[in-house]
């Protein structure tokens, strides 16, 4: 039986070029490490460079699994310890248009039983992925779990240039033990510097990832050359060299983007400018299909539904400021925007160009359901009215609500109320930093990437880990 104390799971290419100096880096100081790959590519790649590594494709091809039924399919689920199946397959059924329940039902099973051979004949310590809502990224968590291994899911971090890691977990919150540690002055001194630049500059936290999605939706954000290079990847993945992956979906993803062009321009009329000196709440959506949706809260799902019983339940006088998410632009249904504006005069969709650093500063109150808008109010101190799970909720700074049949006493104490604690919130925030490390992810600088390097190092020494043995 071989050991691993960390086995990687990983689904994309940028993901391979980003860890594996990570996983180098470990080696050398002792670790035996491995990759768990849903990206047949990539796991051509790191083969040629001696690590070892799972093809979850290949496995399951040699497993030659029969067409599970729906009684064995229940008994996988259950042996799983999985409240609902379709848990695992919603987020690309609704975000990537695979529609066929049963075909990702057994996609699902074939997955799980590959990890549970994975996870039975080897001896490992941890798994550490990327947060993602596909099923492959489900499954690993369920498997690991399943058979009582630490999993690590990574993400980026409310500052720039950081990320935070959850133990064991599909939901992101500060550990107790970083809420209950003193805090030392560099750390207060380097949260006070980015909340006075932040307000100064009033510039988003954008995700060197993402960088390219946050922008209006325009022909130019469809072509471009950095387009234009993952195209002919995959493409050429795909079709010439016959290479599996999750990401796959190539037809959708450019249908999907004209599609969001179309709808970008139909909303043109019924886009608004803020009144800044009216009264306001703020609502932002959140990327449509998003795993903070998905996954983390999912009685949001449907954010127009949401925006239809804000119409109504706030006080008269008060209107509800909607705005589009910067990385979607047309990602919402057009017919159904303008059909919940025409009912509820009340609401004004705010042009995409708006800065939503003014939006909050302005409003009266901000609702939401786990974005990192609402963390961005709390450092303005403003009021914040949480409706989701999310990593600020129950800190002392916000308004929440967990239960829909009493957001609106809820609300209206919340507008009633005055401006949260300033105690309260520094302290808070200077423990969401205390809880990130500095990392940019899939940024292969030189700089960052030791520094990443070290993050990831760092997480691995702390706590836990560190009495597991890993290095």
């Amino acid at each position: 039986m071989k050991s691993f104390d960390i086995l990687f799971s990983i689904l994309t290419l940028p993901e391979v070029d980003f860890l594996a100096p990570v996983a180098a880096r470990l080696i050398e100081r002792g670790n035996s490490v491995g990759f768990i790959l849903f990206h047949e590519a990539g796991a051509e790649k790191l083969q040629a460079m001696g690590i070892p590594c799972f093809n979850i494709f290949e496995m399951i091809d040699k497993a030659s699994f029969p067409r599970f039924s729906g009684e064995e399919i229940e008994e996988i689920r259950l042996s799983f310890g999985i409240d609902n199946l379709r848990h695992l397959f919603i987020h690309e059924k609704m975000g990537y248009d695979r529609k066929d329940e049963d075909a990702l039902a057994q996609k699902v099973a074939g997955y799980l039983l590959a990890l549970d051979s994975i996870f039975r004949d080897h001896d490992v310590k941890c798994v550490i992925q990327e947060l993602g809502g596909f099923s492959s990224n489900q499954c690993v968590y369920h498997a690991a779990r399943k058979h009582g291994i630490d999993h690590v899911f990574y993400e980026p971090a409310p500052f720039p240039r950081r990320i935070v890691f959850n133990l064991n977990s599909y939901y992101s919150d500060i550990p107790e033990e970083v809420l209950a540690k003193q805090v030392d002055g560099k750390t207060n001194s380097e949260v006070e510097a980015y909340v006075e630049r932040y307000c100064q500059q009033k510039n988003l936290v954008i995700p060197f990832k993402d960088k390219h999605s946050f922008a209006d939706m325009t022909l130019g954000k469809i072509f471009n050359s950095s387009n234009a290079r993952k195209l002919k990847r995959k493409l050429f993945h795909k079709y010439v060299q016959k290479k599996r992956e999750e990401y796959d979906e190539i037809g959708w993803v450019i249908r999907f983007n004209f599609l969001k062009l179309i709808r970008r321009l139909l909303l043109a009329s019924s886009y608004s400018e803020p009144d800044l000196a009216e009264r306001f709440v703020y609502f932002p959506f959140h990327v449509p299909h998003d795993i903070q949706l998905t996954s983390r809260s999912r009685l949001f799902y449907n954010q127009e539904a949401f925006v239809e019983y804000l119409a109504r339940i706030l006080p008269y006088g008060c209107k509800l400021y909607i705005k589009e998410h910067p990385a979607s632009i047309g990602g919402h249904s057009s017919t159904v925007l303008k059909k919940v504006l025409k009912q509820h005069n009340n609401v004004q969709l705010i042009h995409p160009r708006t800065n939503s650093f003014d939006l909050i500063r302005h409003a009266e109150l901000v609702i939401s359901v786990n974005s990192k808008v609402g963390f961005e109010a709390i450092m303005q101190g403003k009021k914040v009215l949480v409706v989701g799970d999310a990593f600020y909720k129950r800190k002392g700074v916000t308004f929440d609500s967990d239960n829909l049949n009493n957001l609106e006493p809820v609300l209206r104490d919340a507008l009633e109320a005055s401006s949260p604690d300033q105690g309260k919130v520094t302290d808070f925030l200077t423990k969401a930093y205390a809880w990130s490390y500095p990392c940019e992810l899939f940024l292969m600088e030189e700089t960052n990437l030791e520094t990443s390097i070290d993050s990831f190092i760092s997480y691995l020494e702390s706590g836990r880990f560190n009495r597991l043995g890993i290095k």
